[in-house]
C-alpha cells in the first residue's frame, strides 16, 4: 500500500514539474491550411502568404490572433479580410469560422466582457465597420449611425453605455453618438446625436483581460512573431509571414469544417430566370463582404462561377423572378430600404446564366 501511495505521489509531482516547464508554442501546419482555405481557398505559397496581422488578450492566457493573406503584387496586398484563431496557455490552436472585413484598428473590451473590433475599409476612404463578440468565437457586425465621412473612430464604454466619437482629421470636426449596450447590438440600434457640451462631460471605463500574463516582444517590422508569458515562461513562436503545404498533419490540433464560400447562401432558382446582379468578383476572398452586408437576405443569395480567358469569375445575384419588371419593383424596394448601400446602386436585372 505505502509502494502504491509513493508511486501515485510521484506520478502527480511528475506532472506538476512538468507543467512548470517552458513550452514552445508554434502555429501548427494543419492551422495554417485551414486559414489559407478559409481565406483563400487554395493552399498559402510564395505569391500568396499567410500574414498575421494583429492580437488582442482573452481571459485565462488565451490570445485571439488575427490572419489574412499577402500578394506583393495585388491591388491591395494585404487583402479585405482577416480571420481570428484562439490559442491557449497549452498550445491549443482553434480557427473560428468568421471573417472581419477590411484593416484592422482596435480591439478593445467593455465593462461586460464585450469585444469590440473597429476596421476601417482600405477602398472606401473613412469607411468604419464596428464588429461585437462575447468570446472572440462568434463575431456579428453592428449597425452604425448614418455616417460614413469620417475618418477617425473613438469608442467611449460607460456603465450602461456605449459612445461612438467620429472626427474628421482635416478640419477637427467631432460628432458623438451614445446608445445602451442592448440596442447598440441589436439589429436596428437607435443611436441619439450628442450635444457638444455632453462631449466634454463623458467618462469612459478601461477594462482588460483577467488572468492574462501574455507580452508581445517582437517588434512592428519583425519577420518573426513572438509572445512570451511573465510567469510561466512559455513562448508563443511563428513567422510573419508563411505558406502552408498540401498535406497538413492534424496532431495537437482541433479540426473544423470549412465549407466553401460560394455554397454557403444559395438558393434554387428553377424556372425563375431573372435575378438581381450585385456583383462580379475576379476573387473568392471577396464574397464575404457582400455576404455580411445582405445577411439578412442570406436565403436569396445566389452564386456562379463563371469561367473566363482561363480563370474563374464569381458572380453574386439576389433573388430569382419570372419577370425583368418583378425583379426590378424588388431592386427599387431594396434600394428605399438600403439607401447606403453602393452596391444596389450599382446592381441591374439579368438573367441567371
Amino acid at each position: 500500500m505505502k509502494l502504491f501511495v509513493k508511486f501515485i505521489f510521484f506520478i502527480l509531482l511528475f506532472f506538476q514539474y512538468s507543467k512548470a516547464l517552458p513550452l514552445t508554442i508554434h502555429l501548427p501546419q494543419i492551422t495554417k491550411h485551414q486559414l489559407c482555405q478559409q481565406l483563400s481557398d487554395h493552399d498559402c505559397n510564395s505569391e500568396e502568404q499567410l500574414q498575421y496581422n494583429a492580437y488582442f488578450k482573452l481571459h485565462n492566457d488565451k490570445l485571439l490572433l488575427f490572419f489574412n493573406t499577402y500578394k506583393k503584387n495585388a491591388l491591395y496586398p494585404n487583402g479585405s479580410l482577416n480571420v481570428p484563431v484562439v490559442v491557449d496557455i497549452n498550445g491549443k490552436w482553434q480557427v473560428i469560422n468568421s471573417y472581419i472585413s477590411d484593416e484592422i484598428q482596435a480591439v478593445e473590451h467593455d465593462p461586460h466582457d464585450g469585444i469590440w473590433l473597429h476596421t476601417v475599409s482600405t477602398r472606401k476612404k473613412g469607411y468604419s465597420s464596428l464588429y461585437y463578440s462575447k468570446n472572440g468565437f462568434s463575431w456579428k457586425k453592428l449597425k452604425l449611425p448614418s455616417i460614413r465621412t469620417f475618418q477617425t473612430l473613438q469608442l467611449c464604454f460607460q456603465e450602461d453605455n456605449v459612445i461612438l466619437t467620429f472626427q474628421r482629421v482635416e478640419n477637427d470636426n467631432v460628432k458623438a453618438w451614445i446608445t445602451t449596450y442592448q440596442d447598440a447590438l441589436s439589429d436596428n440600434p437607435s443611436w441619439r446625436l450628442m450635444e457638444k457640451k455632453e462631449l466634454y462631460q463623458k467618462v469612459c471605463q478601461k477594462t482588460s483581460a483577467y488572468n492574462n500574463g501574455w507580452v508581445l516582444k517582437s517588434k512592428k517590422n519583425s519577420t518573426q512573431i513572438k509572445f512570451q508569458h511573465k510567469y510561466k515562461k512559455h513562448i508563443i513562436s511563428f513567422p510573419k509571414k508563411s505558406t502552408s503545404n498540401n498535406n497538413p498533419t492534424t496532431f495537437g490540433t482541433s479540426e473544423i469544417e470549412l465549407p466553401p464560400i460560394e455554397k454557403k447562401y444559395r438558393v434554387e432558382y428553377n424556372a425563375h430566370p431573372y435575378s438581381i446582379q450585385l456583383g462580379t468578383f475576379n476573387y473568392r476572398t471577396s464574397l464575404p463582404l457582400i455576404y455580411q452586408e445582405f445577411i439578412a437576405l442570406k436565403d436569396m443569395l445566389i452564386t456562379k462561377k463563371i469561367p473566363k480567358d482561363g480563370k474563374i469569375q464569381y458572380k453574386v445575384f439576389l433573388g430569382s423572378f419570372n419577370t425583368p419588371q418583378e425583379a426590378r419593383e424588388k431592386l427599387e424596394a431594396l434600394r428605399n430600404e438600403y439607401i447606403h448601400s453602393q452596391v444596389l446602386k450599382g446592381a441591374f436585372i439579368t438573367k441567371i446564366p
